[in-house]
């Protein structure tokens, strides 16, 4: 498998919407899931992702206690290039604020933007365009 999926929200119901869009598409992604972004970057950090992933897609809540979205891409982009490779970040927030649209394009880490909770119609675009740039295969109708 060419695609895997990180989560990190401090919400469970997002988790779960997204988790539930994820297996629509097909029940074979691996997902892994962190309640607080500080526990995310510290797996980020540790961790070798799996070589037969070509890239991770990160769904990251701007919006949370401890450490937020942003305090997340900032450590990110001191990370090894190597590692920020395997990351797709998305940022996934539920504000419309152009402050706030604005700060998360001033990050060359934040690859894409999804409105809460991802729908069906967001998830599909958004695997389109990653399948797109990074050759990956999507299932079989799709």
């Amino acid at each position: 498998m060419d695609l895997s999926f990180l989560i990190i929200d401090d919400t469970e119901l997002d988790h779960f919407i997204a988790r539930k869009m994820i297996s629509n598409v097909s029940n074979t992604y691996m997902v892994e899931s962190f309640l607080d972004a500080s526990s995310a970057l510290q797996h980020i950090i540790e961790n070798k992702p799996d070589a037969s992933f070509k890239i991770i897609l990160v769904f990251l809540d701007i919006y949370m206690p401890l450490m937020n979205g942003f305090e997340f891409i900032e450590r990110f982009e001191k990370l090894e290039k190597s590692i920020q490779d395997r990351y797709y970040i998305v940022a996934l927030t539920s504000s419309i604020e152009l402050s706030d649209i604005n700060r998360i394009n001033s990050y060359h880490s934040f690859k894409a933007r999804i409105t809460k909770p991802i729908t069906a119609i967001g998830l599909k675009s958004l695997l389109n365009k990653v399948a797109a740039e990074f050759g990956i295969g999507l299932p079989q109708g799709y």
